[in-house]
């Protein structure tokens, strides 16, 4: 069994880099295989699709179409046709393919019946089968549901369409052309397969060389990494954790700083571990003389810390709804108008009164009465998120729009004023969850306000009138 490290469930180091290295390889392979096969069989099928579709091409500038059409309508074969035909097999020697045919769907699609037209071959497939599909007009085959449905969709289109049918002749990816005599009619479908086993074959075979290549740069790739790694990093941090955990055992509980001594590990990588090691030996150092002075001034910074801390809650801070208190709000007042008098202030002022909060203290207690006011509170709070917002009264607050709040203020402004009558129109709450409250909003201008004074008065004003004029459309 190996050594134990210093600390219960500790993870060694070297071992997590070289696991979460592995991971990361053999991640990024099969990643990379995913991306090459999908990539690679994306542009094969693109690269058959042209290659078929040129095919068509080429044979369908070879048919007439009204001879053609005639043919398939009387099974009698034309000169034409025959030429046709002789054209077709020469196209099969010339071109690797699976099959080329003419074939005409059934009208009625419920009999899934195939005419073939014309069956095309190579010379060796004449030798060897003789009887194959040489006439081929008068052959009539039944398809089953699924390839008949495929081959018939492609015959009603204007154009060339793709698809894979797998049948009795085999696995096949087909390209299809429907032929249109001048009757604008649909007669025949000019089909050219190529195996999807073939393709498939060539797409796996590119796949596994590319995964292959992968593996071997992620093999040698993790064998450097972890060479390099474990000379500059993970040996050298050994060594200094070895040096630092000696350390922090000796001078665990020890009342003496001149007794803590460290052993230097004498780490020369050149590099963050060289400079941390230094550091903790500088540190070792320094700590003999100052650990005393270190603790001592430790403790009274946290003492002033958590003296300021209760000063600055009981003095600015508002208890019930946890925002900045008017004592605050008088401070924030001292600020701008420093601001205002070195012509650097972009303000405004939000008011908000809220409404029926004495009828929720006398019909349902002063506790709900307090739940109203910090849920409308944190109403406010969540629209000028930030802004800073004051209580400076029982059911008065204040907030100060500046930066980006202050840019965006009327939009701010309606957001809260609709949010207030949604939720004062909520029936499905209680009374004391119906937040409502008059607003007024004011922007400080510099020809008429001297102070931010001024501009506290005119959105109280401005929330006075709003107030005024929600009373009276409550009592008509």
């Amino acid at each position: 069994m190996g050594k134990k490290s210093a600390v219960t469930g500790q993870k060694p180091l070297k071992r997590s880099i070289i696991i979460f290295t592995l991971g990361f390889i053999v991640l990024l392979c099969f990643v990379l295989s995913i991306i090459t096969y999908q990539t690679f069989s994306r542009s094969i099928y693109r690269a058959y699709d042209k290659r078929m579709d040129d095919i068509l091409a080429y044979v369908y500038s070879h048919i007439d179409d009204e001879d053609l059409s005639e043919c398939v309508d009387t099974y009698v074969e034309s000169e034409k046709f025959k030429e046709l035909f002789s054209f077709m097999d020469s196209i099969m020697e010339d071109f690797d393919i699976h099959y080329l045919y003419i074939i005409a769907p059934s009208d009625d699609a419920n009999e899934h019946l195939m005419i073939n037209i014309i069956s095309a071959d190579t010379a060796y497939g004449r030798a060897t089968d003789p009887d194959g599909y040489y006439l081929g007009l008068a052959l009539e085959e039944v398809y089953d549901e699924e390839n008949f449905n495929l081959y018939y969709e492609a015959l009603l289109k204007d154009d060339i369409s793709h698809f894979k049918n797998f049948s009795y002749w085999g696995y096949d990816y087909s390209a299809t052309k429907p032929l249109i005599n001048k009757y604008g009619e649909h007669y025949a479908l000019l089909c050219v397969d190529i195996e999807v086993d073939d393709v498939e074959r060539e797409i796996r075979q590119f796949t596994l060389v590319n995964v292959i290549l992968i593996c071997l740069l992620g093999v040698l790739f993790t064998l450097l990494f972890i060479a390099w790694m474990n000379y500059n990093i993970t040996e050298p941090i050994k060594r200094l954790e070895r040096s630092v955990v000696t350390f922090a055992k000796r001078s665990h509980g020890q009342k003496n700083p001149d007794l803590l001594e460290y052993d230097d590990p004498s780490i020369h990588t050149r590099n963050e571990v060289e400079s941390l090691s230094n550091a903790v030996s500088q540190m070792s150092t320094d700590m003999k003389i100052y650990v005393k002075s270190i603790l001592d001034a430790e403790g009274r910074v946290e003492d002033m810390k958590s003296q300021v801390s209760r000063m600055d809650m009981v003095a600015y801070q508002d208890a019930l709804t946890h925002v900045k208190n008017k004592a605050w709000y008088d401070k924030t007042q001292d600020r701008v108008n420093d601001d205002i008098a070195n012509g650097r202030a972009k303000f405004a002022i939000l008011m908000a009164d809220l409404n029926s909060l004495k009828k929720i203290n006398d019909t349902f207690g002063h506790e709900h009465g307090n739940d109203y006011i910090f849920g409308a509170c944190h109403q406010i709070c969540i629209i000028f998120d930030h802004s800073p917002v004051f209580r400076i009264g029982g059911d008065e607050f204040v907030v100060l729009l500046e930066n980006r709040d202050y840019e965006n203020r009327d939009v701010l402004y309606q957001e809260l004023v609709t949010a207030f009558e949604i939720s004062s129109k909520d029936d499905s709450k209680p009374q004391w969850e119906r937040y409502s409250a008059a607003v007024g909003l004011a922007v400080y201008d510099k020809d008429t306000d001297k102070d931010m004074n001024d501009v506290f008065k005119r959105a109280d004003e401005i929330m006075y009138q709003k107030k005024l004029a929600s009373k009276m459309a409550r009592t008509d």
